[in-house]
C-alpha cells in the first residue's frame, strides 16, 4: 500500500486509551488527528464525551470535534464527507492523517465500506423500521434479511447483527434490497486500521475511574444546562450515555447515585457493542492498548 495516500485508523472502545496513542503516534508521524466520534462532533458536550482537551489540542492539530449544535442532525455519511476534506487537507500539506475514535459506522463510512441508507428518510420512518426489526428475535434477522436481501445476507456473517440490522432497516426504508443499490457506489479508500484492545476487567475498571474524573470536572452541571434549556434527552447528541441518563434525577425521579450507576453500566455494555464491532470488521488488526505505540508504528511502517 502506499501510505502517502492512504490514512491510520487508531480505533477501539470507549476508555481504551486511543488518545494518549494517538497523540503519541501522531507526534511521531508528523501528522494531525481527525477525530471518528458520533458525539465529540456536538459543541457543549465536552466532559461526557471524553472530548480531548485544550492541551490536546495544542499538542496535535484534531479535526471533526465541535462540528454542529446539539439538535443538529449529522449523519455517518455527513461524517464522511467532512473527515475526507480534512484528510485530503492534511494529506496536502505533507503531514499524516492519523484517524482516532470508536463510533464503527463514521469509520466504516469514511472507508467507504457503508452502504447509505436512503438520504430522504426521516427520523419518523427511521424509529418505525428499528421497532419493526426489534420485532424479530436476534437470532432471526439474519434469515428474515435473506427473505429479502439474500445477495447482501450471503456476504455477511449472521453474528455480525449491526450489519444485518442495517441491511433490514434499508429494505424496510426503501423497499428495495440493499444489494440492488449499492452497486459501485463508493470507493475503498486505502487506510490502515488497528484496533486496541484491553482485558474486560481492566476496561471496566478504566470505565468507573473515567466516570468518577468526569463527575469531579463537572459532568452533572453540563448536562443541566441542557435540562435547564429544555432539551430532552431525545435531542440529537443529548440522546447518548452520560447525558441522556440525568433527566429522571432533575426531574426528582431518582438519586444521583442511581444515575451514576447506569452511566457506568451503559458504558460498560457500550464498549461491549464496540468490541463485539471491531472483532467483526476484517480489515482491523488488534493489538493491546498496552503495546499500542510501538505495535501501531510498526503496523504502519510495515504497510509502507
Amino acid at each position: 500500500m502506499n501510505t502517502d495516500s492512504a490514512y491510520l485508523v487508531i480505533a477501539g472502545s470507549t476508555a481504551v486509551g486511543k488518545t494518549d496513542v494517538a497523540i503519541r503516534i501522531a507526534s511521531e508521524l508528523n501528522g494531525e488527528i481527525v477525530i471518528a466520534d458520533s458525539r465529540q462532533v456536538y459543541r457543549g458536550l465536552d466532559i461526557g464525551t471524553a472530548k480531548p482537551t485544550a492541551d490536546e489540542r495544542r499538542a496535535v492539530p484534531h479535526h471533526m470535534v465541535d462540528v454542529v449544535d446539539v439538535g443538529a442532525a449529522y449523519s455517518a455519511a455527513d461524517y464522511a464527507r467532512d473527515a475526507q476534506s480534512a484528510i485530503i487537507d492534511i494529506q496536502a500539506r505533507g503531514r499524516t492523517a492519523v484517524v482516532c475514535g470508536g463510533t464503527g459506522f463514521y469509520l466504516a463510512a469514511l472507508a467507504g465500506q457503508l452502504e447509505p441508507l436512503d438520504e430522504g428518510s426521516g427520523t419518523e420512518d427511521r424509529a418505525r423500521a428499528r421497532s419493526r426489526i426489534e420485532t424479530i428475535p436476534e437470532r432471526e434477522r439474519h434469515t428474515a434479511l435473506a427473505a429479502v436481501d439474500p445477495a447482501t445476507a450471503a456476504r455477511l456473517h449472521p453474528h455480525d447483527s449491526q450489519r444485518v440490522e442495517r441491511a433490514l432497516e434499508v429494505y424496510l426504508l426503501t423497499g428495495e434490497p440493499m444489494s440492488r443499490q449499492v452497486t459501485g457506489i463508493y470507493e475503498i479508500r486505502p487506510h490502515v486500521a488497528v484496533w486496541l484492545t484491553r482485558p474486560r476487567t481492566e476496561l471496566h475498571q478504566r470505565i468507573t475511574k473515567r466516570l468518577a474524573a468526569m463527575l469531579e470536572l463537572g459532568l452533572e452541571a453540563e448536562a443541566r444546562r441542557f435540562f435547564d434549556a429544555g432539551l430532552s434527552p431525545e435531542t440529537a447528541g443529548l440522546d447518548t450515555i452520560g447525558y441522556q441518563e440525568w433527566w429522571p434525577f432533575f426531574a426528582g425521579q431518582c438519586g444521583r447515585d442511581d444515575v451514576v450507576r447506569e452511566i457506568d453500566r451503559a458504558t460498560r455494555h457500550y464498549a461491549k457493542r464496540q468490541e463485539t464491532w471491531f472483532r467483526n470488521q476484517g480489515d482491523y488488526r488488534a493489538t493491546p492498548a498496552v503495546d499500542g505505540f510501538e505495535s501501531v508504528l510498526a503496523i504502519w511502517e510495515s504497510a509502507r
